[in-house]
C-alpha cells in the first residue's frame, strides 16, 4: 500500500492544510507519487493545476473507501488533511495511518492545544509550522519548542516549517507553477517527514513510477 500520513490537530489555523499540500508537492518534486485527501466538510475541494492527486474524503463513507483502496496501492504517499475541533476523528485517523503529524504555530494558545493532542494521541508528532524567520523572533519562539521537547521527548519534529509566505499559494484555487520558495519549502518538508517516517517504520518503499517534477 502507499504510505498513509495524517495531518491533524484539534485547533484550527495551525496550517494543517498548508502542511498537507506542501508534503504532497514535495513528494512529486522528489519523484514520489502522492495524493491529498480533504476531510473537512467546511472546506472546498481544490484540485486544479496540482501535480498530485486530490481526493474528496469529506463524506465518511467516501473516506473509508479511499483508505480501503489505499491498501492496494503499491507505492507513493496518501496525505490526509484533518479539520479543526474533531479530537475523536483525529484519534481514529491516527490509528489508520502510519504517521500522525500535528502542526502548531508560535503562540501560547497553540501550545496548549498541541499538549492536549500529544497526550490524547500517543503516536502523534508535533511539528512547528509557519515558524518565525527573523533571528529575533526565532530566538523568542524557541522556548516553545524546547519546553515541548522536554515534556514529550522525541515527539517534536525539527527543523520547523518556515512557509509563512507560501501558504496563500498552496491554498489557492489553482497551484499552477509553484514559486521557487514554495518548491524549496516543499522539498525540505518532505525530506524531513521521510526521515521521521523511516525512524518509525523503516525506509519507505521506492517509487514504482515517477511523479511530476
Amino acid at each position: 500500500m502507499s504510505n498513509p500520513i495524517f495531518v491533524g490537530g484539534q485547533k484550527g489555523g495551525t496550517t494543517k492544510s498548508s502542511t498537507a499540500h506542501l508534503l504532497c508537492l514535495g513528494a512529486v518534486l522528489c519523484k514520489q507519487p502522492a495524493a491529498y485527501v480533504l476531510t473537512d466538510p467546511k472546506r472546498q475541494l481544490k484540485s486544479e493545476g496540482r501535480p498530485y492527486g486530490v481526493l474528496d474524503g469529506r463524506d465518511p463513507t467516501k473516506l473509508a473507501q479511499i483508505i480501503a483502496a489505499n491498501q492496494s496501492t503499491l507505492n507513493g504517499w496518501l496525505v490526509i488533511d484533518g479539520g479543526g475541533n474533531r479530537p475523536e476523528f483525529d484519534k481514529a485517523m491516527a490509528e489508520e495511518t502510519d504517521l500522525c503529524l500535528l502542526p502548531f504555530r508560535d503562540s501560547d494558545e497553540d501550545l496548549e492545544a498541541i499538549r492536549d493532542d500529544l497526550k490524547a494521541i500517543p503516536k502523534a508528532l508535533a511539528w512547528p509550522a509557519a515558524w518565525p524567520t527573523n533571528d529575533k523572533a526565532m530566538k523568542a519562539a524557541q522556548h516553545h519548542i524546547d519546553d515541548l521537547a522536554i515534556d514529550f521527548p522525541l515527539r517534536v519534529i525539527m527543523p520547523p516549517i518556515y512557509f509563512i509566505n507560501s501558504a496563500k499559494e498552496l491554498l489557492a484555487k489553482s497551484l499552477g507553477d509553484p514559486s521557487t520558495i514554495v518548491r524549496h519549502a516543499a522539498r525540505r518538508a518532505f525530506e524531513v517527514m521521510c526521515d521521521y517516517y523511516e525512524t518509525q517504520h523503516g525506509k519507505p518503499e521506492p517509487a514504482l513510477s515517477e511523479g511530476v517534477a
